[in-house]
């Protein structure tokens, strides 16, 4: 699909750059500090992706410079270790030629109440920078498909960036393009809408089915997203913290993280999440505990949990977590759960995980020795199982089904 090669330069330089792209972004940090940036503000990366940036920060938005220059100038939509490349799709690199400019145009046409994303050309960029694993960006160019190309209304220039991996399982982050672009307006009263996905794979790491928690913030999204991080670790028992913790470490799932919206006010921001959250209720795919926006408030209002309909999002925080305590088994049942007990594999993780259950193992070798005729007093020995009884529930096929 991408056979044209073109060097791969720096804005405003001649000369190609070393082809090991991961080996010249870690020697280049010095350089990205002082390099007059064109298209990116290195400050914005700090802000929307911080301690996430691949590499760091400055290597990060001196990658994205550079992929912005041969974009914008050449129409190259793919750059690794080897160059940069043109794609053969009919149409695309004369598209993307100029639309660098284009993207700084909108940011600068920002007035109050007015300012909206570029939606002129529908295309998103992916990053992979996975330790052990070639570096590379890339242009999703749905505008070139029909199928695949979004409206008005949804279309935006989003960076997907694969920046890690959670025991075993990928974690993607993503936002925006403009908003680590310069010129990108400082909104009064600005508020972040974003999202947090586990999504199930197919055999071809196709897309299966996707789960989504909404959340809103008036302070830096990366602040609540590190907040979330830490409930999660700490054994937080919300519906959203649960699942998340459930399924890393597992090679069919996708996890990732969202900035979806940075520019509402905090009516907006509510009326957005009452949507969003509304959307994914019906459709039996949210992870949020209680409705969104201001239907959310009034939910927890009747609860008896905050002083009127209407509170900050702070006091909001606080009640759903008295909420949470008071209804421990609250929240939309969790069909991805169900979904996944299906797998013995899964089932079998989760039976012998409790403290005081038998381990796979010990299962495996009671069947082995029940099936040679030994005793079951000296296998209750032999496997350092409980009790008696405990093996001959195992035997029996009363417990432990699941374990192969």
């Amino acid at each position: 699909m991408f056979k044209k090669k073109l060097p791969l330069a720096p804005p405003g330089r001649k000369s190609p750059l070393k082809n090991d792209l991961q080996a010249m972004v870690m020697k280049q940090t010095e350089k990205a500090k002082t390099h007059n940036y064109k298209y990116i503000n290195p400050e914005a990366v700090k802000n929307i992706v911080g301690k996430w940036a691949p590499l760091s920060t400055w290597n990060f938005s001196f990658l994205m410079e550079c992929f912005m220059a041969v974009l914008n100038d050449d129409g190259a939509s793919i750059m690794n270790p080897k160059g940069t490349y043109k794609t053969d799709i009919a149409g695309v690199p004369e598209a993307l030629k100029g639309v660098g400019e284009k993207l700084l145009k909108s940011n600068r046409r920002y007035k109050s109440g007015s300012w909206k994303l570029f939606n002129e050309l529908d295309f998103d960029i992916t990053h992979s920078c996975v330790e052990g694993e070639p570096v590379e960006t890339m242009v999703k160019p749905y505008f070139a498909f029909e199928e695949f190309r979004r409206n008005n209304e949804e279309a935006r220039v989003v960076v997907h960036a694969t920046v890690a991996r959670f025991e075993g399982t990928t974690w993607t982050i993503s936002f925006p393009l403009q908003y680590i672009m310069k010129g990108y307006p400082k909104i009064k009263n600005q508020h972040y809408g974003y999202c947090h996905k586990i999504a199930l794979l197919d055999e071809n790491g196709g897309f299966e089915k996707e789960y989504i928690y909404v959340g809103v913030t008036g302070r830096n999204w990366l602040q609540r997203m590190n907040e979330h991080f830490s409930e999660i670790k700490s054994g937080s028992n919300k519906l959203f913290h649960q699942t998340w913790r459930e399924f890393t470490g597992k090679k069919n799932v996708m996890l990732s993280s969202e900035l979806v919206v940075g520019d509402h006010s905090y009516e907006q921001i509510m009326s957005w999440e009452e949507d969003f959250v509304d959307q994914y209720m019906d459709e039996g795919v949210s992870l949020n505990m209680i409705p969104g926006g201001f239907k959310g408030m009034r939910f927890l209002h009747k609860h008896r949990l905050i002083n009127s309909e209407k509170v900050t999002l702070k006091e909001r925080d606080k009640a759903i977590i008295e909420y949470q305590r008071q209804h421990p088994k609250a929240g939309i049942p969790n069909l991805l759960i169900s979904e996944l007990w299906k797998d013995d594999d899964y089932a079998a993780k989760i039976i012998c995980g409790a403290e005081g259950r038998l381990s796979i193992e010990q299962v495996q070798e009671i069947r082995k020795l029940n099936d040679l005729g030994i005793p079951l007093e000296k296998i209750v020995e032999m496997v350092n199982a409980r009790n008696h009884q405990q093996v001959q529930r195992v035997v029996s096929g009363e417990t432990y089904s699941r374990v192969h």
